[in-house]
């Protein structure tokens, strides 16, 4: 065993897994210092909070940038929350940093903005996008609203590609 190890160092958040390895991690809410300091062991640059309920032990943590998109447990996140999501995102991918989201669990609200960043970067279909983050995050996307939120975003995005 390392130092590291011993104290406690470098401790996953529970329910930890990369979406799109290097790029996007999701998780259960980090709980303690250790779990921050895993989240910058595995490269990650910013953490993305979508629980109200449940937030990191520090906001100001060195090397993570933090966002905050509240969203209720069960429920949706809106159209607005999705495309702020998806700004954050872009200027990461530019900048080559990686994301961590999180809510309670890691599954409902975090698994559907996983599905909304494959649909919107991957260019997978809603029910294709949900299936694979359901295979990576067993659990994910809890609701059927939040299916349909995935689906909305997908429309959203022909509406915006016709517009052009």
């Amino acid at each position: 065993m390392t130092p590291d190890t011993c104290s406690g160092k470098h401790e996953a958040p529970w329910n930890f897994s990369w979406i799109v390895p290097g790029c996007l991690a999701g998780s259960s809410c980090p709980h303690t210092i250790a779990n921050l300091q895993f989240n910058r062991k595995e490269g990650i640059s910013h953490l993305i909070t979508l629980s109200p309920e449940y937030k990191p032990p520090e906001t100001d943590f060195p090397g993570l940038t933090w966002h905050y998109i509240p969203t209720n447990e069960f429920e949706a996140p809106t159209m607005e929350d999705m495309k702020k999501f998806i700004e954050i995102c872009k200027i990461c991918i530019e900048k080559k940093e990686a994301i961590a989201i999180h809510c309670r669990a890691g599954r409902g609200r975090t698994g559907t903005m996983a599905a909304v960043y494959l649909v919107h970067f991957h260019d997978m279909s809603p029910d294709s996008a949900i299936s694979k983050v359901r295979m990576l995050r067993p659990g994910s996307v809890e609701t059927y609203e939040q299916e349909k939120a995935v689906a909305a975003y997908r429309d959203y995005l022909r509406s915006a590609a016709n517009k052009i």
